[in-house]
């Protein structure tokens, strides 16, 4: 995989973060030792802070962000690009979840590796053999 952004986090990694999970800090440190980023699309940080119930949840998602080896990913950003007609495409083949269409879309445009804790989920939305990490197996 080459690009700026290295790997794409979607709402299930941001929540196993928030859980607790070490495995997303590591994450970010390697793709920062690499000189890359990771990218955070916007519908999945909406849908992080929409499953939050807490104040500490919030003020950690919030610093997760700000860190230097995050990109946040809004949806529609490039110019005679329909992000949302794709993310909706592939929202479709995850049952409509359209966090995980956003960042199936992202993961294809940058071809970037794509995080998460649904594997099974994500598997059936990006192409065949697309790089997954799988968080819920560390």
């Amino acid at each position: 995989m080459t690009g700026e952004i290295a790997v794409v986090l979607d709402a299930s990694a941001l929540l196993s973060y928030l859980a607790g999970e070490v495995a997303v800090g590591e994450l970010m440190a390697e793709v920062a030792d690499e000189g890359q980023h990771v990218g955070v699309p916007a519908v999945c940080l909406a849908a992080a802070h929409a499953a939050i119930d807490n104040e500490l949840g919030t003020a950690l998602l919030a610093l997760l962000v700000t860190a230097p080896v995050i990109r946040q990913l809004p949806l529609g950003a490039d110019p005679g690009v329909d992000d949302a007609r794709q993310a909706g495409t592939l929202a479709r083949a995850a049952g409509g979840d359209l966090a995980v269409g956003h960042a199936a879309r992202a993961a294809i445009a940058h071809q970037a590796h794509f995080a998460t804790t649904r594997s099974k989920t994500v598997a059936a939305v990006l192409p065949a053999g697309w790089s997954i990490l799988d968080l819920s197996q560390t």
